[in-house]
């Protein structure tokens, strides 16, 4: 009768009630091992953790016990509460006697068999159907003074299987829903296809139907690997009708395609046969050579390439047309109407047909602009000039040896580093403010900045030309940074300003002012210059009574005034000693220039303090004025003010003297 029921069913029905019956009897077994492990592990939890609680609260009451003190005893058993799963707990004197006891009020009142007392007194504890019975001993010093008898609800218990259950019923449904999806999943996989099959022969010898079964997936079972020969099996059939339309379609296809290939293609593409007659020839030629494609046609190749280097290019053209070699994108230099021409050549053999495709690109602009590329990457390496490239965001992109030299460092340490973190340790806002003022309105900025060399530990002074490249088409952005070495120009000027400056007053020297007045005196001038010779009154006793120290700062001082007293455009040098020389240009009238004489005067008569002497100087002051016609030389000025200087000294120090009056007097 068995298998006859088997039998009665369908496919289908063998193949799914077969899974979902093992499916469901495996999840059966699987969680209820799984649950009473898990409650097996939860009882577990209870008895440590209240073997815990026990311990700890055992051991505040031995003082209790030890002093016969019950009410203690209650109090400290209290602590019980805080443990809403324990119902009560018993200190124990002995078997029979109770010493102290806590009753959890909520819970009902629960009194163990004899046979659990005698369990929990043998192992510790023992499970009921509801509740937990431990016995916990109390000792003190190694001997035992009493035992609490705890008794513990199992409720949680009871709600963690109740849990247990309704989550495992959760997942069973689920397991069941899932299987109903693999089994209609494997009915789409397996019954359709072989209901498809079936029908497809049924139609096949029948109804003469020679279509092919379209399968709903791209699975590789032995079912698809069937319907896979069926399908194989209806192809062929169609194929040795349609074997010869198909063919001759085919093949008009691809000469039409070839043709389309031919007159479209950019390059210029020659066919010829193993003699360099060219057979065919498409239109892109025409912008190549003078002539045609018709025209090409029976013409040498040689001839129409017209190389330079003729006998090289037959040599080669030789051993291409008996098939020993082939052209691979050699630049042939040719000679057109236009002029010399670059031509890249590729060749490719055509067996079935003993003929040779040529293709043929006119590279002489790409050439040119290769080598120009290459030229500018040579002056960019080899420039005495540091070149640095950077990206929009201020990452370095290309650094020549130069500015590897210039800084110190080795070029695959720059190249994609932020500009910030290898030029310079600290940034200068202002500068870097100037320099994107300047390129976001003139895309250009000049002028001077500081490097520091790591390799060499010093501070180079350098003059930056900075331009901004702005691509017209994206609209990308690149930053070129030109820099020359100003250290040589820095050290000249330096020694230039030491060999004209005094070094203790900072102030021009008798250098600089002959060099001052060669140039204001061989240009042509239109106003007079003033030359104040001036000379301190009293000097000579300060170094005398303070020593030269004093008389040095006493110097520093005069030359801070003297500054002070003359206008932004006029000069105040030290010739020699306590000798200074002013002067004012241009100079229109002479009450400003005796202005500035008493303004002098009065700020260097001021006491000076250095170090608590307080120090009297003043000044004798000469003038002379150069009129634009004047030709007296330099050092005659000079003596004609010293002259005047001495002639204030002799009518009691302390004034100005003119050497000579201005002519050209302007009013006022």
């Amino acid at each position: 009768m068995s298998k006859s029921w088997m039998n009665a069913l369908s496919f289908n029905q063998r193949l799914y009630l077969p899974l979902v019956f093992f499916v469901v009897s495996l999840f059966l077994v699987f969680q209820t091992l799984g649950s009473y492990k898990y409650i097996e592990s939860e009882k577990q939890n209870l008895v440590n953790r209240t073997n815990i609680l026990a311990t700890g609260i055992g051991t505040n009451l031995t003082a209790a016990i030890q002093f016969d003190d019950p009410l203690t005893a209650n109090e400290i058993l209290s602590a019980f509460c805080a443990d809403p799963m324990i119902v009560s707990v018993s200190v124990m004197k002995d078997l029979k006697t109770v010493f102290a006891k806590f009753q959890n009020e909520e819970l009902p009142v629960v009194i163990p068999t004899e046979a659990e007392k005698t369990i929990a007194h043998r192992e510790g504890h023992v499970f009921s159907h509801n509740h937990l019975f431990m016995v916990v001993p109390i000792y003190i010093e190694g001997e035992q003074l009493a035992t609490l008898n705890i008794v513990v609800s199992l409720s949680v218990l009871e709600d963690i299987k109740a849990s247990q259950i309704e989550v495992s019923m959760y997942l069973l449904v689920t397991l069941v829903l899932v299987s109903i999806f693999v089994v209609h999943r494997l009915r789409h996989w397996m019954i359709s296809p072989i209901r498809q099959l079936n029908d497809a022969m049924i139609n096949v010898i029948h109804f003469d139907q020679t279509d092919t079964i379209e399968q709903s997936s791209a699975s590789k079972d032995e079912i698809s690997a069937l319907i896979d020969c069926f399908n194989t099996m209806i192809i062929k059939l169609n194929q040795r009708e349609s074997k010869i339309k198909h063919t001759i379609s085919q093949l008009e296809n691809e000469k039409a395609f070839a043709d389309d290939v031919i007159s479209t293609v950019q390059h210029a593409l020659l066919v010829v046969d193993r003699t360099g007659r060219i057979l065919l020839a498409n239109e892109s030629c025409s912008s190549l050579f003078p002539y045609s494609p018709q025209a090409l046609q029976a013409r040498h190749i040689s001839k129409v390439i017209n190389p330079i280097e003729s006998d090289t290019f037959q040599k080669q053209l030789q051993a291409v047309l008996k098939g020993n070699a082939q052209f691979n994108h050699e630049l042939i230099k040719a000679k057109n109407g236009k002029g010399a021409a670059i031509y890249q050549v590729v060749s490719q053999p055509l067996p079935h047909k003993q003929q040779i495709l040529f293709a043929l690109e006119d590279v002489t602009e790409k050439c040119h602009a290769e080598r120009q590329q290459q030229l500018a990457a040579k002056i960019f390496e080899n420039s005495s000039e540091a070149i640095l490239l950077l990206d929009s965001r201020g990452h370095i992109e290309m650094v020549n040896r130069a500015f590897s030299r210039l800084i110190g460092l080795k070029r695959s340490k720059l190249v994609g580093k932020y500009y910030r973190s290898v030029i310079t340790a600290s940034d200068n806002l202002p500068m870097k403010k100037e320099i994107m003022m300047a390129l976001s309105l003139h895309q250009q900025w000049q002028g001077e900045c500081a490097i520091y060399n790591r390799q060499r530990k010093v501070s180079i002074p350098l003059q930056l030309k900075v331009n901004q490249i702005i691509d017209s088409d994206t609209q990308a952005s690149q930053i070129v940074i030109m820099a020359s070495d100003m250290s040589s120009v820095k050290e000249a000027q330096r020694l230039a300003h030491i060999a004209q400056h005094d070094t203790l007053t900072h102030l021009p020297n008798r250098e600089f002012l002959h060099r001052y007045l060669i140039e204001q005196l061989s240009a042509t001038r239109v106003e007079t210059m003033a030359v104040l010779f001036i000379d301190l009154d009293g000097f000579k006793f300060v170094n005398d009574t303070y020593g030269h120290e004093i008389g040095d700062q006493v110097l520093q001082i005069v030359a801070k005034k003297l500054m002070m007293s003359i206008r932004q455009n006029d000069i105040v040098t030290r010739l020699a000693g306590d000798e200074f020389v002013a002067v004012l240009n241009p100079v229109k009238t002479r009450e400003p220039i005796l202005k500035i004489g008493s303004r002098i005067i009065n700020n260097l008569s001021q006491p000076i303090n250095i170090k608590g002497h307080i120090i009297h100087v003043g000044a004798s002051i000469g003038c002379y004025y150069i009129e634009p016609d004047d030709v007296t030389g330099i050092d005659s000025v000079l003596h004609c003010a010293d002259m005047a200087m001495y002639q204030s000294k002799m009518q009691g120090k302390g004034r100005i003297t003119e050497f000579n009056r201005i002519s050209n007097v302007e009013s006022a």
